[in-house]
């Protein structure tokens, strides 16, 4: 039976939100992609203002959902590297896509129904978001601290170099010594480390999905359905496995190598992850399976029996 640390699935995904805040992280990066893929599988054009009016209201439920578990502060990728690589109409309107989606008037009064502080992170080679970013850092109420606020940080990265430059001036002009007074210098503000990430697609960790400064041990979980597409079981899923089976670290390590004599056949013959294929233009996961001898008993959360 699983101890009283571990509760069993089924009760963890059906349980009181209450229950599941408690093993939250307190920041995490939420790098949904695949925005315009979701889109199509909706009947919407990738590249008309319906569909970015679209991807927004899901983007806005996506976080709320992941507030709501207990989560304080959300990263999440506005536009990476590659978007501002494009050519066409998606790349002339991405700049203001961006700006209508964090400071027009419908975006302000729903962050501000939320109870949400949003921040930006971008680079000043881009100057109508340089001003936003400054705009949206302006300080709150000297009675407030940070940590009372649930709040969405959105990253703008136009090239490979940008999260360098931020992290480096941040440094330079602060002169820190450490990495909480760097912390401090970029973000204006203690914010904690990330420990939790979920994506999409393809396994990939860049520099620009993960926020300067503040990747220390990062869980890593990657979803391949496209886009804001986020249930309260999945992400329940995700954070009972973040908060109950991946950390299987141990002082004393007396007799646990052989502990995987049970399941040999399991590691003689583990799969690659990362490992996929091709569907169309899009990469796909490979699927795996268990060595038959293994079976899963859901009683044990997933522990194989043999």
């Amino acid at each position: 039976m699983p101890s009283k640390e571990r509760p069993l699935l089924a009760e963890f995904l059906t349980g009181p939100r209450a229950a599941v805040q408690g093993v939250a992280p307190p920041a995490m990066i939420y790098a949904a992609a695949g925005t315009r893929r979701s889109a199509a599988l909706a009947g919407l054009g990738s590249q008309s203002e319906e569909y970015v009016i679209w991807s927004r209201r899901q983007m806005l439920e996506a976080c709320a959902l992941i507030f709501d578990h207990g989560v304080r502060h959300i990263f999440t990728i506005l536009a990476s590297p590659g978007q501002f690589s494009e050519v066409g109409r998606y790349r002339a309107r991405l700049v203001d896509w961006i700006l209508w989606g964090l400071s027009s008037p419908e975006a302000a009064a729903d962050f501000a129904r939320r109870g949400w502080r949003v921040r930006l992170l971008t680079d000043p080679s881009i100057p109508q978001l340089d001003e936003l970013q400054q705009k949206l850092a302006a300080p709150e109420s000297a009675t407030s601290a940070a940590s009372d606020y649930k709040t969405l940080w959105f990253l703008v990265v136009p090239d490979v170099d940008a999260p360098w430059r931020w992290a480096l001036d941040a440094i330079h002009r602060s002169r820190a010594r450490t990495q909480a007074e760097a912390i401090r210098a970029l973000y204006g503000e203690d914010v904690p480390p990330i420990s939790l990430f979920l994506g999409f697609g393809k396994p990939v960790i860049a520099p620009d999905l993960v926020p300067p400064l503040l990747g220390r041990a990062v869980n890593c979980y990657w979803s391949q359905r496209p886009g804001y597409q986020l249930s309260e079981t999945e992400f329940r899923q995700v954070l009972y496995d973040y908060a109950f089976l991946r950390a299987t670290w141990q002082a004393d390590k007396s007799g646990r190598g052989e502990e995987a004599l049970a399941t040999r056949s399991a590691w003689e013959a583990g799969p690659v992850l990362g490992l996929g294929m091709r569907l169309g233009p899009f990469w796909y996961p490979q699927p795996f399976a268990l060595p038959a001898d293994i079976e899963l008993d859901d009683n044990l959360n997933g522990q194989p029996t043999v």
